[in-house]
C-alpha cells in the first residue's frame, strides 16, 4: 500500500464540511480535517487507478489541483488519481525467489474473512496480477484449493469455502509458480514455512452474514403499480385528498402550468401514452409528471397468473403507501396504503396469494424524505418550532410563503432531496446537518433523532408483521447515515431472518453490503451498465466487459454476490428494448447472460413483451394487455418465458459457480459449476462465425442462431450462442 495525501482548498471563505469520496471506498463519504483552512486526509491505498471527489457543504466537486478528470455516470466529471507501489513496481517472480522480503508481509493486508453460517466461511487471498501462479490455504492442516474471482487495482482475488466448529483455525497460504512455491505464514513470506509459523484465524468474533437463499433461485418482476393494470376503478384516484386542492384544474386553453404548478389528473384511455412524453400544458419538450393510469393492487392480483405461468418468483412493487404523486417516492404516511391503490386488507390479500403461489414480495421504501404531504411535514408547516416533529427535518427558515411564488427556492427554507420541494429531507443526526450526516458509522458519534427513529421502526414492524411481506429494497439508501442501516438490519432480520435487504447503489457498493448493512444492491456498476455496454451498444470490448463483471464478483462476499438484483433497466433508465432498437440480437444475448449468470435476474414491468419508453416518465407506460396480438410481443415474452423456465430448472444457474473460459477472441464462454454439475454458456457477439472447442460430453440444452457442431468443436455465426451442460440439469431442445 502507499498513503496517500488528499487537499482541498476552498476556492471560497465559509466552507465549513468537506468529505471525500471514490471508488477506492466505495463512495463513502469520509470527513477530512481543516488545518489553517485546508481540508486534509490521508489514506493507504492499493496500487491503481481511482476517481473520487470531495463534497464540499454538501456540494460534490472535483480536486482543483489534479487536472485529470473524467467523466461520471450523472453528466459530471470526476477526478482521477493514479497510485503506485513502488515495492512491487516491475517485480518478478525471479525477484521473489531470489528475496520474498521485497513483498509487503504483514499477512492481514492480503486476507479478508466471512462468516456465511454458524460454521460455514469464505476465505478471500487478494494476490498480485503481475505474479501468476495458482493458490492453496492449508486450515487446520486440511488443503483448500482457492479460486480465482476476478481482480480489483493491481490484485487478484482468491477464495475458498471452508467448514469449522471451533473458535479458531491455523492457516498457511501456498502460492505455486515456475515450479517453485512461496507461502505466506504468520511471519510473512517466505520459501520455507517451518519457519513461518501459522497465521491464526479468530472465526468466534466473526458476525454472520446470512442472506436469504430463496434470493438465488428467484427471479425478480419489478412493478409500477399506477401503471401495471386496473383490476379495480371505483379505485380509480379522483384528487379529493386536500393535498390536490390547487392541482385539480389544467390551465385555461393555449395556456402553460406556470412555475411550481401541477395539475393531477386521471388519463381515462389506458393506451394513451402521448403526455408522458409532451405535456399539453406545458412548453416544448417537458413530460406530463402527474397523470395517473389507475392500476392498482387488485389489478397486481388478478394478474399473479399471469406472472406465474411467466416464472417470476419475486415481485417488487415500487412504493405503495399514500402519497401524493404517481411514483409515490414522496410519501404521506409510511404506514399507509395509498387508498387508490387500494386498503391494507387488499395488500395483505397479495401477500397471501403471492405466498400460495410460491412468490415474495418486497416493497420500495424511501427513508431518505418524506413527501411535503407527510402529516409530520404538515405540522411543522403550520406550527414552525412549535411542532413536536420540527427536529424530523433541516429547517433554514420558517413560515413557508403562500402561496409558493414563481421563483420558490425550497432550499432557503428547509434540505430537500435534489432540491425538490416535494422531498424534504428526514433529519436523523441532531449534531450534523444534511447530507453531512449520512456518512457516519458509529453511532456513539452521531446524536441519533431518536422519536424519528423510534416512527421507523414501527414502520418496519408494520411492514414485516402486519403486512407480511419479505423485504426492502431501499432507495437513495447512501443518502442516510450508516448507522441507522446496522440499526434497520438488525431490526428487520430479528423480525424475519429471511427478509431480503437490498440497495439502490448504482456505482460501487463495497461499504454497504456485507453483515452490517445490506445483503446486495441493485447491481448497476458490475451488472446493468457493462451489460448494455458490451452487448448491445459494443462500447467496450470483450476483455473490458470480462474485466468488469469479474470485479463485481471480487468486490462482494460470494453470498451478496448471489443475491444481487441484476436489472437490464429500470423505472429510472431507458427501457432496455428502447436502448436496443437497432440490435435485437444483442439484447437476446445480453438477456441469456442476464438469466445464465450468478445473482437474481431482473424483469421490469413489460420488458418481457418489448415494451418500449425513453426517460422518466416515458419508460413508465401502462402495461400492454393487448401483447398477445403482436407477433414480436409473442416472441419476446416466449423467450423471456423459457430462459427464466431453464433457470428455475437449474440448481446450477441458481447456486453454481462461475469462471470465464479461455476461448477465442470473437466468443465470451463461461462454465457455471456444483455438485458435480456443469453448465457452459457460449456467446458470440461479433459480426463473424467464431468456434469453441465443447466436449461431445456436453449435450446442447438451447441453441440461438444456425450452430453447426462437429466432433472436435462448435461453430457459433454471428450474434449466436449456446447453453450446454453436463449433468441432469434442465431439458435439451
Amino acid at each position: 500500500m502507499k498513503q496517500v495525501l488528499f487537499r482541498y482548498e476552498p476556492p471560497i471563505a465559509g466552507v465549513r464540511e468537506v468529505g471525500l469520496a471514490g471508488d477506492f471506498n466505495s463512495w463513502t463519504i469520509l470527513e477530512m480535517w481543516e488545518v489553517g483552512g485546508v481540508f486534509c486526509l490521508k489514506l493507504d491505498l492499493e496500487p491503481g487507478r481511482y476517481r473520487y471527489k470531495f463534497i464540499a457543504d454538501g456540494v460534490w466537486v472535483t480536486d482543483p489541483a489534479n487536472p485529470e478528470r473524467e467523466p461520471d455516470p450523472f453528466g459530471g466529471e470526476n477526478s482521477v488519481l493514479h497510485v503506485s507501489d513502488e515495492r512491487v513496481r516491475g517485480l518478478s517472480w525471479k525477484d521473489v525467489w531470489q528475496d520474498p522480503g521485497k513483498l509487503e508481509q504483514r499477512p492481514d493486508t492480503y486476507l479478508e474473512l466471512v462468516r456465511n453460517s454458524a460454521d460455514w466461511f469464505e476465505l478471500r487471498f487478494h494476490w498480485y496480477s503481475a505474479l501468476p501462479g495458482s493458490i492453496v490455504a492449508f486450515i487446520d492442516g486440511e488443503q483448500y484449493d482457492l479460486k480465482r474471482m476476478g481482480a480489483l487495482g493491481s490484485r487478484e482475488i482468491w477464495h475458498c469455502l471452508f467448514h469449522s466448529a471451533k473458535p479458531a483455525v491455523k492457516l498457511m497460504i501456498q502460492i505455486n509458480a515456475e515450479d517453485n512455491c512461496l507461502f505466506l505464514g504468520g511471519k510473512g513470506f517466505g520459501l520455507r514455512p517451518s519457519k513461518l509459523g501459522d497465521i491464526s484465524l479468530d472465526l468466534e468474533s466473526l458476525p454472520v452474514f446470512s442472506v436469504p437463499e430463496w434470493v438465488s433461485s428467484g427471479v425478480v418482476y419489478q412493478i409500477f403499480p399506477d401503471r401495471f393494470y386496473n383490476g379495480d376503478p371505483a379505485l380509480n384516484p379522483d384528487f379529493s385528498e386536500w393535498y390536490y386542492e390547487d392541482s385539480r384544474i389544467p390551465p385555461p386553453e393555449g395556456e402553460f402550468l406556470p412555475p411550481q404548478r401541477e395539475y393531477f389528473h386521471l388519463v381515462e384511455d389506458w393506451k394513451d401514452i402521448s403526455g408522458l412524453t409532451q405535456s399539453p400544458w406545458q412548453e416544448k419538450g417537458k413530460p406530463d409528471w402527474w397523470s395517473f393510469y389507475g392500476g392498482d393492487i387488485p389489478g397486481i392480483i388478478e394478474k399473479l397468473d399471469y406472472l406465474m405461468d411467466l416464472g417470476v418468483s419475486i415481485l417488487y412493487l415500487n412504493p405503495v403507501w399514500q402519497a401524493k404523486s404517481n411514483h409515490k417516492y414522496d410519501a404521506a404516511d409510511f404506514s399507509r396504503i395509498d387508498p387508490h391503490f387500494g386498503t391494507e386488507k387488499d395488500m395483505k390479500e397479495l401477500v397471501k396469494e403471492a405466498h400460495r403461489r410460491g412468490m415474495k414480495i418486497i416493497v420500495d421504501v424511501a427513508f431518505n424524505h418524506t413527501g411535503e404531504t407527510f402529516w409530520a411535514f404538515r405540522d411543522c408547516v403550520e406550527k414552525g418550532s412549535a411542532s413536536a416533529y420540527w427536529n424530523w427535518y433541516d429547517w433554514v427558515k420558517w413560515p413557508l410563503p403562500k402561496p409558493l411564488p414563481a421563483d420558490f427556492d425550497p432550499r432557503q427554507y428547509y434540505q430537500c432531496w435534489w432540491g425538490i420541494k416535494d422531498m424534504p429531507d428526514l433529519n436523523y443526526d441532531l449534531s450534523r446537518p444534511h447530507p453531512a450526516e449520512n456518512y457516519v458509522r458509529d453511532i456513539e458519534k452521531a446524536q441519533p433523532n431518536t422519536n424519528l427513529i423510534e416512527h421507523l421502526e414501527d414502520c418496519v414492524s408494520w411492514w414485516l408483521r402486519d403486512i407480511g411481506i419479505d423485504g426492502f429494497r431501499l432507495d437513495v439508501p447512501e443518502e442516510v447515515p450508516f448507522w441507522f442501516w446496522e440499526h434497520f438490519r438488525h431490526l428487520v432480520k430479528s423480525l424475519n431472518p429471511a427478509a431480503w435487504i437490498v440497495g439502490e447503489i448504482w456505482q460501487s457498493a463495497k461499504a454497504w453490503v456485507g453483515p452490517k448493512y445490506f445483503d446486495a444492491v441493485m447491481n448497476y456498476a458490475h451488472f446493468k451498465d457493462p451489460v448494455i455496454s458490451f452487448f448491445i451498444q459494443r462500447k467496450i470490448s470483450k476483455e473490458q466487459f470480462c474485466e468488469t463483471i469479474e470485479s463485481g464478483l471480487a468486490e462482494y462476499p460470494g453470498l451478496a454476490s448471489h443475491a444481487m438484483m441484476n436489472l437490464l433497466g429500470s423505472h429510472d433508465t431507458w427501457r432496455i428494448h428502447e436502448l436496443a432498437a437497432g440490435n435485437p440480437l444483442g439484447l437476446r444475448l445480453a438477456l441469456i447472460f442476464q438469466m445464465t449468470f450468478v445473482g437474481a435476474p431482473h424483469v421490469y414491468y413489460g420488458d418481457e413483451i418489448g415494451m418500449q419508453g425513453k426517460k422518466d416518465p416515458d419508460n413508465r407506460r401502462p402495461f400492454d394487455w393487448d401483447w398477445e396480438q403482436r407477433p414480436e410481443a409473442v416472441e419476446i415474452r416466449s423467450l423471456y418465458r423459457d430462459l427464466i423456465h431453464l433457470r428455475l430448472a437449474s440448481p446450477v444457474l441458481q447456486r453454481g459457480s462461475f469462471s470465464f473460459l479461455p476461448v477465442g477472441r470473437g466468443i465470451v464462454a463461461y462454465a457455471r459449476e456444483l455438485e458435480g454439475e456443469s453448465m457452459v454458456v457460449a456467446l458470440n457477439p461479433g459480426n463473424t462465425a467464431s468456434q469453441i472447442i465443447l466436449s461431445q460430453k456436453y449435450r446442447l440444452l438451447r441453441t440461438y442462431g444456425a450452430i453447426q457442431r462437429n466432433a472436435e468443436a462448435v461453430l457459433l455465426p454471428a450474434n449466436s450462442a449456446l447453453i450446454a451442460c453436463l449433468g441432469k440439469t434442465g431439458k435439451a431442445r
